[in-house]
């Protein structure tokens, strides 16, 4: 409207953009490399090299005399960009349609050819002369380079030399000439400097002349667009001469692109959807011209130099940018983890942010998978590789033949094989072998290399004197001898014309003259005259001359080796050929190579920590899933959208959906190193090879069924492809025999296809459509392909390869992954040309494969469905073969009759227990050998397993872990896994399985047990501790009743006793060193052992008779078994399993070999006797355990438990024992025998056990652990477990319980607290805070009401209260050290207590008088436990236990030596209670405590809480006054009126993810968003286990709430919808607010006196936001130095809205309407939310868990920060709950919600009524108008409070009558505003300051009048005003004054703003 406001500079600033685009346009397709700009400057380039050369055309080039030097490169630059611009040129396309028209034919020219049908017609061969285009020079310096630019000196219009036309072929195509095409002229020169001008005009006079110069002999033409000179009888010939085919388009019936083609420069049509693909459809790159590929797409992410990177790469915490920008910006709470926590990788998921979650890191490197993607297990300590004598070892660890080592190629990462190679020893001598040929160089390559037409050594030495062929049809250019040979090739259709192909021009001498055919000559088609003079017959193009010399012969094209004619099919025929396509595939315009329908081909890489998915089109890539390990293998499922990989760190195959969902593990167990991944789409099988096991490996996706196709003579399998259709496996293997081998899926008919002249056959693919297999050589650097049988080899490409590993085949290309350059190349499948490196973005790239769907065609489905939904009809597994199918069972299971069911379980097996896997094997039937495969069964968390036994009536194995401290059990196919015993163990390494009573039976070394359970582990005792050195293998043989087991101890032997412990007796001890191993002949009652010390195996009989050597020599046997007439053992020198005759040790059999770690072994059979027994009915009587002996039986007890007078019934436990804290356990040592032996407790895992108790009353015991800090109960039996104490918890040290007050009392040395609870943890109370530093030790006299305590701290000290907290006083604070455990003598009333420092024990009465020393000179003393007789007491330096007598000090025992972590310690003495809890049952009428003092009891409350005025007994409900804080895990809660700032978590059940908050103050409402669960909650405070979930559905991220406590609505942000939503309290009728425009919308708060929402956004730029609650009125009032804005809270008081901001660490503040903006906490880290509590601002440091205060000061400004709670369970949001925070205000939604049926929306001076966007139909009926209209005079809190808040965000109430009156007003404000600017853009300056006074008289004359006209007609309406009554439906805008009008008029807004003024007309 305005001129001054017209954008002219932008206008003319889009237009110089556009001019220069248009020179990038020109830029771009001069740089483009393989497309006709660069054929072009090549041509160019030859102009120029031979300027001032006289050409070899006959015509005049005397015009190229005129240039001088001065302009020849300003003429070449200009003739170089014209080359360019005549490929859009009008002109030169008219030209090249003109030029390539239809063309009358000759009919006495037509040829007459054989149709492939059989009939005679008439046509015009399509193809012929394939490969003329190009010469075929086999020379490392020239064989990539073009014809033409290999032309010699033939110049830039190269014709012929001879003065007749040339003798070609396809004489049946006559081009007619168009005279108005020779006088063609170019104008196009561009506006440049007056040199370059003249240089323009010159080539503007040259290019007729060149053109005419072609074209004068009539035989010749000139392509439009690459200037080339090319015979007429080379047009429509199926070759392209011009180099962009434009001589191959509209041959024959012109044709145009339809609609949906699009046409490119060349004239080819193309289908508009392959356009910018990536690949060269048009061939002349056209089609992917002006494509997109410098901008990102929305799945990437744009860095700041322009590159792109998948946007899930932003803020992961690892930088993909070059410059890092991808991390720039990013929220330090989702990637970093507070201070003590390992931060997970993620990618595979995680609840942590888009780096995953945070773990503590005590679980970092403890062999779990507690990340979820065993990112915490990462680069931790792993056992170092083992290299054979054979190998070289790798600074790495990798493993490479020792032969490389000096061998001048790089084959260790670092290069370390090629360091210290000057003196070489005979050891790795550099000859080359046998198969392979010397370079000069010393260079070794095979000599399959030799003659190949590729130099392979530098100075092509491998190439000399070979014998040299070309194809069919194609001259040989002579070479000389001795010299190395350039195999060039020249197709007869270059043969004589006029360009010397070869490099001496011999294809151009002695050339023949075409001449008519003489009635003489019987030529069948051509007569010549040679240059001898005599006349011979010749062949036209496509035939070659019969041996009569007379008659021509058809050429079959279709077999040219060198450069096929035809992509994938080609079918010869007379003359010419015809290509096609296989199915999915469709021929491109140039009608010889093919397209794969079905879109664009994406590359899928391994890059080891991400599999990245790559587009051609523009080299982008997104990620499928990232933060792997160390991905190598991958395949995919194109139908299934799965892709599979393994992951050679963690040993592990997985699967994810192609959209990077659902990652989950398919094969986890007995892998250990995965190499190659395969998948079979037609038959849904997953193959895969692992060099650690030396398998190749087939399953079904679920990974439950699998089996072993190929075991024996492989070494290290690396790459696995298979071919569905033909049922093929194929595999390479680079161990010392390298070989690519292959067999049908079911593993039979395995052959090697490959042995020759590989060394590391790497990458192997299939190229399906030409059934041939290729593969990638790391080794040799090459690449090579053949037959699926490995016929017919060829090697493709030998350079550019410097360390390849993986490849695939896509159409015409191959692509390959290397390890050197870590970049993705490319080439030709068949000649290797065309190379060029696709990407280099990886860090790592490793497997590569083509994902579409032509890569994975259908098949025939050699394994259908039956009707029961089973492949084949096979019970487990389907493997296709030759001819059909075979059903297959996985290892350890047999086929049944039937040939498709498998047996459940088998029948005879070996069992061998490996460090880290329990493998099985199956026995043959006819004979004991074993098969030659085995299986690992599927065990988790294995570490190191050492003994096994097994049960053939359940199935299940058990096995002992040494390192986890277990017994286990599982069924032999690996479910139903579990722990058996995991207590009192630290190393079982022998077990055995009494079958008859189900008994387990062990030795334990480390603890010298012999111990027993049942198989379910829950009953338990204790059988031999006495005199046990190292106890090791153990047997029993219940039929006899009789247990061996063996002894390493300084003495060994092996040892029996009856299966009840009794009966002991040795029964061996000499010639014993290492007795290992132990297995009963049940068959003839002999005990076998082996030896590792003396190195035998031997048996003996049942009492040490007739013992005799079976087999000497032995390298070191470690398990044994014996099975019908054989023996097994395992040896660890051999690293073997072995078999042999039990007898005499005959027939010696190796069944595995070469396998490490071996331990136990056993054989599984069905054959176990079984005889009935006592124990068998009834447990024999017994309430425990019934052990057999020889006679009879006896019944057993646990631990320290009495067996009664009946001899069959056991205590309930000890009556008096000892308990102690062991860090990791606790254990119990009963007194009621004289035998002191410790029993750990069967309690679940613990971290670090510090302080312990023992509720007399109920046996439960106490403990409280300081590392995961929590306070825990458990009944001794370990089986009801309870987190007492789980929040608020820094340091718990000590811990006492009060069995008769029901209450636990513990100190808090972090929190520095002592407090109170009820023994499940409720009512925490305080009972001293203040002058604690360190608390320790504690100890209570309920009799007398006295708690007492010692704190260690700064100021030593020991103190004493009353159980309920009063009266506190100090009684010791001399002459102390450290003081720690504490102890009372009840009956004396004294104290005792150790002190590490001064290394006593000390004693003193109730009052700290009568002190006295009881021992001393002790090392360092940690707790004590007096009882009547003996003190007890832990020491950490002497690592025992220790006792006294109380009356003989002197008397030292030690009850347990040599046991580390010893802390608290009780003496329990059951029944002992005699004294009444005088609360009483009703808890002494107190609400919530009662607690015990001298005089009786008091009532206290909960932490925060106060009793109620005028009540000794009732405690508040809530704080008047107090903070909620989203503690991630749960709720926290700090009063703000006890002044002690103690925090407690709220006993608020199933809380994960608590980030955000708010409140209901009048409705004692929590409501709080959980992330994790992606859900909003809704809490009574009053009644914390009233919790109900309001929003559930279509809920991702909600990061910010806020509760409107007067309409009763709740608002939310959701940050990965991009939306503000609001809804009731209920979570009913829910609408989307605000969706435009929002990228990262976090916190936000409501103001509903002010009818305001503020909203922060962390999009770039950051920004806070401002609207009204219905989201009109949008206003962003903050967005420049804003970095992540969190924590928006408002201060009420002052009109301030407050932030914390989380990447500049303050906090600032501003007004509502973004001004007076300041920093009022200059440094605040970490911050994330924000309150308000009177004068009083509150903040979460979220990092380091804390709260911080900060005081406003009286004047402007806050004071210092004071953390005043720290070590949080996490800090996040934040709330100030409190009346004045949410004070009573009336609106008018305040008033039966407004009127409105669903949703009261208020906007400051009115509200809206408002539907939810989904109504239910059940529900009422949904209106926008109230059912009554809320009439309320505008109180005074609804006016404006200042003066420049009413233009903002004020919105009076307009009548209606006065609509029209503003709207006429307005029109005549416009217009006459209007005039006034137009008026004043015409005049001089200081007119315009005179119309301006003008204007602003005028205006506040308006003013007075308006104003006063306005208000009182304000106060005289109703003040509803609905937005949907009105014309456009949004809300009227404030009155303003006129030079406000001119300060906000912006074209964008004018139009509203004008329409909504509200003032009179004068």
């Amino acid at each position: 409207m305005y001129l001054s406001e017209f954008p002219i500079f932008p206008l003319v600033l889009l237009l110089w953009l556009c001019s220069g685009m248009c020179g990038i346009t020109k830029f771009k397709m001069e740089k483009r490399s393989d497309g006709n700009a660069e054929l072009a400057k090549i041509s160019f380039d030859q102009f120029d090299v031979n300027k001032g050369t006289k050409l070899k055309s006959g015509g005049n080039f005397e015009h190229f005399k005129s240039f001088n030097d001065s302009d020849d490169h300003q003429l070449l630059n200009l003739l170089r960009k014209m080359s360019s611009k005549f490929n859009t040129d009008p002109k030169v396309s008219s030209y090249h349609k003109e030029l390539s028209r239809t063309v009358p034919i000759d009919p006495t020219m037509l040829t007459k050819t054989i149709s492939p049908d059989g009939m005679n017609q008439y046509e015009i061969p399509k193809f012929r002369n394939i490969g003329a285009q190009r010469s075929l020079i086999e020379n490392t310096d020239l064989k990539d380079i073009d014809r033409f630019s290999t032309r010699g000196d033939d110049g830039f219009i190269a014709v012929s030399t001879n003065n007749q036309m040339p003798l070609k072929v396809n004489l049946a195509v006559l081009v007619q000439d168009d005279p108005s095409l020779s006088g063609q002229t170019y104008t196009n020169c561009p506006s440049q400097n007056e040199s370059n001008v003249n240089a323009c005009k010159k080539i503007e006079d040259i290019m007729p002349k060149l053109q005419k110069d072609c074209e004068k002999m009539g035989s010749h033409v000139m392509c439009p667009r690459t200037f080339r000179c090319i015979s007429k009888y080379w047009l429509c010939d199926g070759d392209d001469d011009c180099g962009d085919y434009s001589d191959e388009t509209h041959c024959g019936i012109r044709t145009n692109c339809t609609d949906d083609q699009f046409e490119c420069l060349n004239g080819f049509c193309i289908p508009s959807t392959w356009q910018c693909d990536g690949e060269n459809d048009c061939k002349d790159f056209s089609d992917e011209a002006h494509c997109n590929k410098t901008s990102c797409t929305d799945e990437h992410f744009t860095c700041l130099d322009g590159f792109c990177i998948s946007l899930a790469f932003r803020c992961d915490g690892e930088p993909d940018c070059i410059d890092n920008s991808d991390e720039n910006k990013c929220a330090a709470v989702m990637n970093s983890c507070p201070d003590g926590e390992f931060k997970c990788r993620g990618g595979l998921g995680g609840s942590g942010g888009p780096s995953g979650h945070c773990i503590l890191n005590r679980f970092r490197c403890d062999g779990d998978n507690d990340c979820g993607d065993w990112s915490d297990e990462e680069n931790c300590s792993r056992k170092p590789s083992l290299c054979t004598s054979n190998e070289y070892k790798c600074a790495d660890g990798t493993c490479i033949p020792k032969r490389w080592k000096c061998d001048k190629e790089q084959d260790c990462d670092g290069g370390e094989d090629e360091n210290d190679c000057g003196t070489v020893n005979s050891g790795h001598s550099l000859s080359c072998g046998n198969d392979e040929f010397t370079c000069k160089n010393g260079r070794c390559i095979l000599r399959t290399w030799l003659c190949d037409g590729y130099p392979d050594c530098i100075s092509g030495e491998d190439e000399v004197e070979c014998h040299l062929q070309c194809d069919l049809g194609q001259f040989l250019c002579p070479t000389k001898k001795n010299e190395t040979n350039h195999k060039i090739c020249v197709h007869q259709k270059h043969i004589c014309d006029g360009y010397k192909d070869c490099p001496s021009g011999e294809d151009e001498s002695n050339c023949p003259k075409q001449q008519k055919c003489l009635e003489a000559m019987q030529c069948e088609q051509i007569c010549i005259k040679t240059s001898l003079g005599i006349d011979e017959c010749a062949c036209r193009l496509g035939y070659l001359m019969d041996q009569n010399r007379v008659n021509c012969t058809d050429i079959d094209e279709c077999q040219y080796l060198t450069s096929p004619v035809c992509s994938q099919k080609c079918h010869n025929t007379i003359g010419s050929f015809i290509c096609s396509c296989e199915t999915g595939y469709i021929l491109r315009p140039d009608l010889r190579s093919c397209k794969a329908l079905g879109g664009a081909m994406t590359l899928l890489v391994a890059n080891r920590w991400d599999i990245r998915r790559v587009a051609l089109s523009n080299n982008r890539y997104s990620a499928v899933v990232k933060g792997l390990h160390n991905a190598i293998a991958l395949d995919f499922h194109y139908r299934k959208g799965l892709i599979f990989w393994s992951d050679v760190s963690t040993d592990i195959i997985k699967m994810v959906y192609i959209n990077g969902t659902r990652v989950r593990d398919v094969i986890k167990w007995g892998l250990e190193s995965p190499g190659g991944v395969a998948i079979d789409w037609i038959h849904d099988l997953l193959f895969w090879t692992d060099s650690g096991t030396r398998r190749v490996e087939v399953s079904n996706f679920q990974g439950n069924f699998r089996t072993v196709i190929a075991s024996y003579d492989l070494d290290k399998p690396r790459a696995v492809v298979v071919h569905p259709g033909e049922a093929l496996a194929f595999w390479s293997d680079w161990g010392p025999y390298p070989k690519i081998e292959r067999a049908h899926m079911d593993g039979t008919e395995r052959k090697i296809i490959i042995s020759k002249g590989v060394t590391w056959p790497n990458g192997l693919a299939i190229d399906y459509p030409s059934s041939k297999i290729y593969w990638a050589d790391a080794k040799q650097h090459a690449i090579e392909f053949s037959n699926l049988d490995g016929s017919d080899r060829n090697k493709i490409l030998s350079t550019h390869l410097p360390h390849p590993f993986a490849m695939t085949i896509f159409e015409d290309t191959m692509y390959w992954t290397d390890w050197n350059t870590k970049t993705v190349s490319a080439a030709n499948k068949i000649s290797g040309k065309e190379f060029r490196a696709i990407d280099e973005i990886f860090r790592f790239p490793m497997d590569i494969h083509a994902y579409h769907p032509a890569r994975q065609p259908d098949y025939v489905d050699r394994c259908p469905k039956d009707r029961r939904g089973l492949r084949g009809g096979c019970s487990h597994l389907c493997l296709p073969n030759k001819t059909s199918r075979l059903c297959s069972c996985p290892i350890g299971l047999s086929l049944k009759e039937d040939g498709k069911t498998c047996k459940k379980t088998g029948d005879k097996l070996i069992l061998v227990a490996r460090r880290k896997d329990i493998r099985l094997r199956q026995l043959k039937n006819s004979e004991e050998d074993p098969s030659n495969v085995d299986m690992i069964i599927p065990l988790d968390n294995l570490k190191h397993a050492v003994a096994l036994d097994w049960s053939s009536d359940s199935d299940f194995i058990y096995w002992t872990d040494v390192e986890r401290s277990t017994i286990n059990k599982a069924r032999l196919n690996g479910s139903d896994q579990q722990r058996v015993v995991h207590s009192n163990l630290i190393s079982p390494v022998g077990l055995a399985l009494d079958w008859i009573t189900d008994k387990l039976y062990w030795t334990d070394p480390s603890t010298n047990r012999i111990e027993v359970a049942t198989t379910n582990g829950k009953l338990r005792t204790l059988l031999i501790w006495e005199k046990l050195y190292k106890p090791r293998d153990i047997v029993v043989s219940p039929i006899d009743g009789l247990m061996f087991w063996s002894d390493w101890g300084d003495e060994p032997m092996i040892e029996r006793a009856n299966m009840d412990g009794s009966g002991r007796q040795i029964i061996s001890s000499k010639k014993l060193v290492y007795p290992n191993g132990l297995a009963i002949d049940y068959d003839h009652s002999r005990l076998y052992f082996v030896d590792g010390g003396i190195h035998t195996l031997e048996s003996m009989n049942f009492d040490g008779s007739s013992r005799q050597i079976i087999i000497n020599g032995l390298g070191h046997p470690f398990g044994l078994d014996v099975s019908d007439d054989r023996v097994y053992w395992t040896d660890w020198d051999s690293k073997s399993v072995m078999s042999a005759d039990k007898f005499k040790g005959k027939d010696l059999t190796v069944i595995i070999a070469n396998s490490s770690d071996l331990m136990d072994i056993r054989v599984f059979h069905r054959n176990r006797r079984r005889v009935s027994n006592v124990c068998d009915m009834h447990n024999g009587g017994c309430s425990h355990l019934c052990l057999l002996n020889p006679v009879s039986f006896t019944c057993a007890c646990a631990v320290g438990v009495h067996l009664k007078n009946d001899k069959r019934t056991c205590s309930e436990g000890p009556n008096k024992y000892i308990i102690f804290a062991h860090r990791i356990d606790i254990r119990q040592i009963s007194l009621d025998f004289d035998h002191l032996i410790d029993v750990v407790l069967p309690l679940p895992p613990i971290s670090n056990a510090v302080a312990l108790d023992v509720d007399k009353k109920t046996g439960n015991i106490f403990w409280s652990d300081t590392i995961e800090n929590v306070i825990m109960r458990s009944s001794p039996d370990g089986l009801n477990v309870h987190k007492i104490v789980g929040e608020s918890l820094e340091n718990p040290d000590g811990l006492i319980v009060d069995s008769i007050g029901r209450m636990i009392y513990w100190a808090d040395a972090g929190r520095h607290t002592i407090e109170v609870a009820n023994l499940d943890g409720r009512n925490r109370h305080i009972i001293a805070y203040k002058d604690l530093e360190s608390p320790r030790g504690l100890a209570l006299d309920y009799e007398i009401g006295l708690l007492f305590w010692t704190d260690w701290g700064h100021y030593r000290k020991i103190e004493r209260s009353h159980l309920d907290g009063n009266e506190r006083s100090r009684i010791v604070t001399a002459n102390l050290g450290w003081p720690n455990g504490l102890s009372l003598d009840l009956k004396s009333k004294r104290i005792y207590w150790v002190d590490a420092l001064l290394k006593s024990i000390d004693s003193c009465d109730y009052t700290g008088n009568q002190r006295k020393l009881i021992l001393s000179s002790l090392h360092h003393p940690y707790a004590l436990a007096v009882t009547e007789d003996s003190i007890y007491w832990t020491d950490w330096k002497s690592k025992a236990l220790h006792m006294t007598d109380r009356r003989n000090t002197s008397s030292r025992h030690d009850v347990m030596t040599n046991i580390e972590g010893l802390m608290d310690i009780k003496v329990i003495y059951k029944n002992q209670q005699n004294i009444e809890n005088v609360c009483g049952h009703d808890n002494g009428g107190c609400s919530h405590l009662c607690l015990r003092n001298p005089s009786g009891y008091t009532c206290q409350c909960p932490i925060g809480l106060r009793l109620l005025k005028n009540s000794t007994t009732q405690c508040q409900s809530l704080p008047d006054d107090y903070l909620l804080i989203a503690l991630r895990s749960g709720i926290g809660m700090i009063s703000l009126n006890s002044g002690d700032y103690m925090d407690v978590v709220l006993p608020i059940n199933g809380v994960h993810g608590a980030v955000v908050l708010d409140y209901h103050y009048r409705k004692n409402m929590l409501f709080f968003a959980d992330v994790n669960l992606d859900v909003i909650r809704k809490v009574n405070l009053l009644n914390l286990t009233e919790s109900k979930v309001i929003i559930s559905t279509d809920v991702l991220t909600p990061n910010g709430i806020s509760v409107d406590w007067v309409a009763d609505n709740i608002y939310w942000s959701d940050t990965d919808r991009k939306l503000i939503e609001v809804a009731r309290l209920d979570g009913r009728f829910r609408k989307r607010l605000i969706e435009d425009d929002l990228g990262d919308p976090r916190s936000l708060i409501v103001y509903p006196k002010k009818g305001y929402l503020f909203w922060s956004d962390w999009n770039s730029p950051s920004k806070i936001e401002r609207s009204f609650l219905d989201g009109s009125n949008r206003t962003i009032i903050v967005t420049s130095g804003i970095g992540f804005p969190t924590g928006l809270t408002i201060d009420f008081e002052n009109r301030r809205l407050l932030w914390a901001d989380a990447l500049e660490d303050n906090i600032g503040q501003v007004d509502f309407n973004g001004r007076r903006r300041m920093t009022i906490v200059p440094y605040a880290p970490h911050p994330f939310g924000l309150t308000l509590f009177e004068n009083n601002l509150f903040w979460t440091d979220w990092y380091n868990k804390s709260v911080y205060r900060s005081q406003r000061l009286p004047r402007n400004g806050y004071g210092n920060p004071l953390e005043v709670r720290d070590a949080l369970n996490g800090a996040l949001d934040i709330r100030a709950v409190s009346f004045s925070r949410q004070p009573n205000i009336v609106n008018f939604c305040s008033h039966d919600n407004g009127g409105c049926s669903h949703l009261c929306l208020h906007r400051g001076l009115d509200y809206v009524c408002a539907c939810p966007d989904k109504i239910d139909p059940d529900d009422m009926e949904c209106s926008l108008r109230p059912k009554f209209l809320v009439n309320e005079r505008l109180e005074n809190h609804q006016m404006a409070e200042y003066s420049d808040e009413s233009p903002d965000d004020a919105t009076p109430a307009v009548h209606e009558k006065n609509l029209k009156k503003n709207d006429d007003h307005t029109k005549h404000s416009d217009t006459q505003r209007e005039f006034l600017l137009l008026v004043a853009l015409g005049v001089v300056i200081v007119m315009v300051f005179i119309v301006i006074l003008v204007i602003f008289m005028l205006a506040f004359t308006t003013k007075n009048k308006t104003t006063r006209n306005s208000r009182e007609s304000s106060r005289s309406v109703l003040t509803f005003s609905n937005p949907n009554y009105n014309i456009d439906g949004t809300p009227m805008e404030p009155k303003t004054n006129i030079w406000k009008r001119f300060k906000y008029e912006k074209p964008h807004d004018r139009g509203n703003f004008m329409d909504n003024v509200n003032y009179s007309k004068r």
